[in-house]
């Protein structure tokens, strides 16, 4: 005899699951769409201008560690030794952290990776080149450190870490629409402290809540200067550009933000700029924000078009969602007649697995 009862709740079962795929489907195809809208915008507003020089950075030599910064801003800090490698000169975009023309301040701190000094064969090169929208590339300035009096040792050899500074040229058509030049001078200002929690606060409450398009809102100038930073087109004949795509990963999941409770306020931009970092301890050398994000990446509510490594989705095929965890290096300003802090710019650091091997 039929069981028409599990004929029955079978089909309702089958119903709801293909009602609910359809559903999530839609969730996904509005959400490519959103993407694609969002950066469509932003791609609309950038500017173009018969010289278009995007500015570039690198550190190179052997065994060594790094931090620099431009405009007293984190550039790019380096404590992976290669040892045995042969140093690559690896260039870095810079001109996000430009607001104006003319004259920009490099500084930088260099540690031995090997030894506890540095040794007569530990040569430094600093390289800041430009590049313009025809490919064609020019050397603006290179630093190497200056000799001893003896002329023939560089200044950093027998030291544990070597720090300086220099000045560049650069040539910017543009403006941003986040500068802060001419913002407040936070480091004296009372309750600073309570203003920047309290911006971090409202942060992690559009995380925690999924609130997508808030998200979005309020990162959009960054995206902006930096579409513009790379004079940024769609035409692959130009400068292709997408949205950094992982970045975006945590906005789209509800997500568990983290401020651990031993923090420091830091300054940066001589006082211009505020964020939350971890206290250093002995076991890390680098600058790392307070603030991080959990989240699943689950593929199944994932939009077409953001970047999938090959990783986490064999890992999801295989029944394990994966588990990220992204630092949000953010800076905050208070532009002059501003009552509240505003969001400046940020650190982008990559996305961590928690439950695999990263």
């Amino acid at each position: 005899m039929i069981n028409y009862f599990k004929i029955c709740s079978l089909f309702i079962i089958i119903t709801c699951t293909a009602c609910s795929q359809t559903k999530n489907q839609k969730r996904i195809d509005e959400m490519a769409i959103k993407i694609d809208t969002y950066t469509n915008s932003i791609l609309k507003n950038v500017k173009h201008y018969p010289d278009e020089p995007v500015y570039l950075i690198s550190v190179s030599g052997p065994d060594i560690y790094y931090e620099t910064k431009i405009n007293d801003i984190i550039i790019k800090q380096s404590y992976t030794n290669n040892e045995g490698s042969f140093p690559i000169k690896l260039f870095s975009n810079v001109n996000n952290v430009f607001n104006q023309d003319g004259k920009q301040k490099v500084s930088f701190t260099l540690y031995p990776a090997v030894n506890k000094t540095f040794q007569n064969n530990d040569w430094v090169e600093i390289s800041i080149e430009s590049r313009n929208q025809f490919g064609d590339d020019k050397t603006i300035f290179t630093f190497e450190p200056p000799m001893k009096d003896d002329g023939e040792t560089s200044e950093h050899i027998g030291l544990e870490s070597y720090s300086g500074e220099f000045e560049f040229e650069a040539s910017i058509p543009y403006e941003k629409q986040i500068n802060w030049v001419d913002s407040e001078n936070l480091q004296n200002r009372k309750n600073i402290e309570k203003e920047v929690v309290e911006a971090y606060k409202e942060v992690m409450r559009l995380y925690a809540e999924g609130d997508l398009d808030n998200l979005l809102e309020l990162y959009k100038p960054i995206f902006q200067d930096e579409a513009q930073s790379v004079y940024a087109t769609k035409e692959k004949k130009t400068r292709l550009y997408k949205l950094n795509w992982e970045r975006l990963h945590p906005f789209f999941y509800k997500s568990k933000p983290n401020l651990v409770k031993d923090y420091e306020l830091k300054f940066y931009a001589d006082g211009k700029l505020v964020t939350l970092e971890k206290k250093k301890d002995s076991s890390r050398a680098y600058n790392e924000s307070a603030l991080s994000i959990i989240y699943d990446k689950d593929f199944d509510k994932f939009p077409d078009g953001l970047s999938r490594k090959n990783r986490d989705v064999v890992m999801f095929n295989e029944g394990t969602t994966p588990k990220m965890e992204m630092e949000l290096f953010l800076l905050f300003h208070k532009p002059r007649g501003s009552k509240t802090l505003k969001l400046a710019t940020d650190i982008f650091r990559k996305e961590k697995l928690l439950n695999g091997k990263d």
